[in-house]
């Protein structure tokens, strides 16, 4: 755990901006996406097989998350990813990259103990729980935990502190 902890922390001091940096944008946020996992409780329904990770729409992340969760495993849970091309049940986590069809995504999660990541500005606004943003050439993030709270998910104080916080109250349009 420590291991993945530092790696992000030295993969989040380098820079993420620009064409060339684009890969290593995406490693980040692959490294991000499996360390959110492991600071969430999801409620009891939803505590039970794989916990999995689906990416919607478009594959930004490339094999970098399947690299990265291959033999892990979140509160003794086997780690599974998956892209998903529409809305669909069974995503513990789920990442929405910027050009899917968020709302849509959103929608269909509101009402599931489902963890929702995005990267696009509104993100935070429409109902999502985590949203990346770049700040100084670094990936960072941001969390709503009234959003977090409304899908049953507890959010550790721990990943709380290192996030900049969003109230808002965002329902999905």
């Amino acid at each position: 755990m420590r291991r993945l902890l530092t790696l992000a922390v030295v993969m989040l001091a380098t820079s993420a901006v620009g064409a060339q940096d684009v890969t290593r944008e995406y490693q980040v946020k692959a490294v991000f996406l499996y360390n959110f996992a492991k600071f969430v409780e999801w409620p009891p329904s939803a505590a039970t097989g794989p916990l999995t990770i689906c990416v919607a729409g478009r594959n930004p992340l490339g094999t970098f998350l399947d690299d990265t969760v291959r033999g892990e495993t979140v509160g003794g849970r086997p780690i599974q990813t998956r892209i998903i091309l529409e809305p669909e049940p069974g995503c513990h986590v789920m990442f929405i990259p910027d050009g899917a069809a968020v709302g849509a995504y959103l929608r269909f999660s509101r009402t599931a103990p489902t963890l929702t990541i995005g990267e696009t500005p509104a993100f935070l606004g429409l109902g999502g729980i985590i949203s990346f943003f770049i700040d100084d050439g670094k990936v960072r993030f941001e969390i709503n935990p009234q959003a977090a709270e409304r899908a049953q998910l507890r959010v550790s104080s721990r990943l709380l502190r290192l996030s900049r916080i969003q109230n808002v109250s965002g329902d999905p349009k």
